[in-house]
């Protein structure tokens, strides 16, 4: 059978890619192979796609592969009519759609993943593109984050949906779809390749070294999703980083784990051993997700600084008493403690930052500034990040049981954009805006208030 696998567009106020590879569908693909499917892949997403200039300008990588997205603007969805900003639909025009599809040909099924719930207009839009492409009379199957988060929501497509992690529940599923026989077989996807040679192009590369997270923070879902944390042996990823930096020559290597971390004696350390083994110090690498300070030591700050780490944000989210009441994965403590380590092995603000979370329930505007102070004071960099109520986490269950939420909000609403414009138990858009304003003052070393 043919399978055609589509990483859709994002329709939001803003979108930057920021190393945004959709791994879990380069896993399905990879299980779907070990299956017997022959696998093609259209990612709209693909800003380094090599047919992609001939039918829009694309914007000039930015750092490290990074950079902005081609976009179109396009009609605001009514919900957010009240929102003063352009809407936009980032990625690929219609034209290359068009274009990858008739090179393709007939496929027998189609799989659209997701991530962010709150994208889902861009995700519905490249369904109905399809449909109005192949017809009625091939399948398609939407997966993903969006998919397994909000299911009732996504069921709205009308396409079949596979509303799990779970890849070894595929076969079966697939029979129900297609009414076609699939063998199943007992396969540990995990330790499958994500399928990037389905690429003409990269510009960088992005892996996952474990699944899951044994933190329990209040604003996080990670721990919801999976069953503790699954470790992926060392030798299987550098096995995987070798294959495809051959295979592309990209100079960006991105882990994008959630606890890459835990248990690094037996695991991160051992990666970064390997890699300095193989001669991997003359390529850069990137931890973007906010890993957490407490597991710093300075062995690993040292392979990190000998292997030319140029992207490392620490999870810090707030100063105050929210520290615990979130989940206590850090305190100003262990900030400090790794800041230190990092600058004694040489590392300065513009490798090492910390992420800084707006707009946390029950969050004050002085808990944002001490900690932007703080991280000045150590001499780290800092981004600031608006929280958003991911459906499903502790922090969206205790609003909707307090009624700061009720629940039924459209998945728009929650964007963490839009959120401070209407909710009034948050901070508004003008305090935002302001502690933004600070945190940039702050960081050209001007004093702002």
């Amino acid at each position: 059978m043919k399978a055609l696998l589509v990483n859709p567009w994002i329709e939001d106020f803003a979108a930057y890619d920021f190393w945004l590879k959709p791994l879990g569908l380069l896993y399905v693909a990879s299980y779907l192979d070990k299956l017997g499917f022959e696998v093609y892949l259209v990612d709209l997403m693909n800003r380094h796609d090599i047919d992609l200039k001939r039918f829009v300008n694309v914007p000039r990588d930015k750092f490290y592969g990074t950079g902005k997205f081609p976009f179109v603007e396009v009609k605001k969805p009514d919900v957010l009519k009240f929102i003063p900003r352009k809407y936009k639909r980032y990625g690929a025009p219609k034209e290359f759609f068009y274009y990858k599809l008739k090179d393709i040909g007939k496929v027998d099924i189609i799989f659209v993943t997701s991530t962010l719930t709150y994208w889902y207009p861009g995700y519905w839009d490249t369904i109905s593109f399809l449909k109005s492409y192949y017809g009625n009379n091939v399948p398609i199957v939407f997966g993903g984050f969006y998919v397994r988060n909000i299911p009732s929501h996504a069921r709205k497509t009308g396409v079949h949906i596979f509303p799990s992690n779970d890849l070894n529940r595929l076969p079966k599923f697939l029979e129900q779809v297609t009414g076609k026989e699939i063998k199943s077989k007992n396969i540990d996807w995990f330790m499958l390749p994500p399928m990037y040679e389905l690429y003409n192009n990269l510009g960088y590369l992005v892996f996952l070294t474990t699944l899951g997270c044994p933190y329990k923070c209040s604003y996080c879902i990670a721990h919801r999703i999976w069953d503790g944390i699954k470790f992926k042996p060392p030798e299987v990823v550098v096995f995987e980083i070798e294959k495809y930096v051959e295979t592309f020559n990209v100079k960006d290597i991105v882990f994008f784990d959630d606890a890459i971390l835990v248990n690094s004696k037996k695991h991160f350390k051992v990666i970064l051993k390997k890699l300095l083994e193989k001669g991997y110090s003359k390529y850069r690498f990137h931890l973007p997700n906010g890993i957490h300070a407490r597991l710093i030591d300075e062995e690993i700050a040292e392979l990190m600084k000998e292997l030319n780490f140029k992207t490392i944000k620490l999870g810090y989210e707030t100063s105050g008493e929210l520290q615990l009441k979130t989940g206590g994965k850090v305190v100003d403590k262990d900030l400090v403690r790794a800041a230190r380590i990092f600058r004694k092995k040489g590392f300065t603000e513009r490798e090492v930052s910390a992420y800084i979370m707006v707009n946390i329930p029950g969050q004050s505007v002085e808990d944002v500034k001490n900690a932007i102070n703080f991280c000045k004071t150590e001499g780290i960099g800092f981004s600031i990040n608006e929280f958003t109520p991911i459906i499903g986490t502790d922090d969206w269950i205790n609003l909707v049981n307090e009624g700061k939420l009720t629940g039924l909000e459209d998945p728009l609403l929650l964007n963490n954009t839009v959120l401070p414009f209407w909710w009034k138990f948050g901070m508004s858009e003008n305090v935002v805006q302001y502690l933004k304003m600070y945190a940039r003052k702050v960081k050209e070393g001007e004093n702002y208030d």
